[in-house]
């Protein structure tokens, strides 16, 4: 776990109806958990990932008649030579990955806006820390406000109870999140791209909210086959095309709070 820093006291805001719809009562909004990949850079290496591992499965005796589902549920239930060869594939896209990375548009100044709001930032990531890691120092290197106070990536350590190289559900690593900043599940909320990982995990974490980015206005990861709103857990409390419009959104919500407040005064 990589903790880049923290941020002064949450803002005083609470999460908006909209966003909290999951929630029990609203509560305060402590945090934002990022994915990185499709969300906070623009490259989304999952569905050559997907289709990739795919093939791999389909050239292997044991993974022929695998359920085209998890991919690393699918790739434990290889044949040794299929898990290898599996592994290098992924490695070598990531790697790939990288030398590509492109900053997400607006990224950078939504980030500095939770920042001076004092909303805590996190990146949950399959992809590996090190990468993370160089998302945000290109981050750092466009903004004056701090980053992002921690950065979780597959590789990760967990806790000892773990296999040493088991993909944790992100579900879980939410709760470790919260547990990191204090906080409950409800009063953070889980933005990415993707249904399947993204608005499945925080809604299963039983987030406050659950934002899709769509970033030409439907959902790019679609290779398992679902659609948004297909059922409870794949449907997310908003869905925008911009993280221009997340910033945007969560401005308002700012300002109405403390045109609010001042109007009790």
């Amino acid at each position: 776990m990589n903790n880049m820093g923290s941020s002064s006291s949450p803002y005083g805001q609470t999460v908006s109806n909209q966003l909290s719809a999951t929630a029990t009562a609203a509560a305060p909004l402590k945090g934002i958990i990022f994915d990185m990949d499709g969300t906070l850079i623009q490259l989304n290496v999952v569905n050559e990932l997907i289709q990739r591992i795919y093939q791999v499965a389909d050239e292997d005796p044991l993974g022929k008649c695998l359920e085209r589902d998890d991919l690393d549920v699918m790739i434990a239930k290889l044949s040794p030579e299929g898990q290898r060869k599996a592994k290098k594939t992924i490695v070598e896209i990531l790697q790939r990955h990288v030398d590509n990375m492109t900053i997400q548009e607006g990224g950078p100044e939504l980030v500095a806006f939770l920042a001076r709001n004092g909303v805590k930032r996190a990146v949950l990531t399959r992809n590996y820390e090190r990468n993370a890691i160089v998302m945000q120092q290109m981050y750092a290197q466009v903004m004056t406000e701090a980053t992002f106070d921690l950065i979780i990536g597959k590789d990760t350590p967990y806790d000892t109870s773990f296999p040493p190289e088991q993909e944790i559900p992100k579900a879980d690593r939410i709760r470790q999140i919260c547990n990191i900043w204090g906080c409950d599940t409800n009063e953070v909320i889980m933005m990415g791209d993707s249904i399947t990982d993204d608005i499945v995990e925080g809604n299963r974490a039983g987030c406050g909210g659950t934002v899709l980015l769509q970033p030409i206005g439907y959902q790019l990861n679609h290779f398992y086959g679902t659609r948004i709103g297909d059922s409870r857990e794949r449907t997310p409390t908003m869905c925008v095309e911009s993280l221009t419009d997340v910033r945007h959104f969560f401005a308002a919500q700012m300002n109405n709070d403390v045109c609010y407040q001042q109007g009790e005064m």
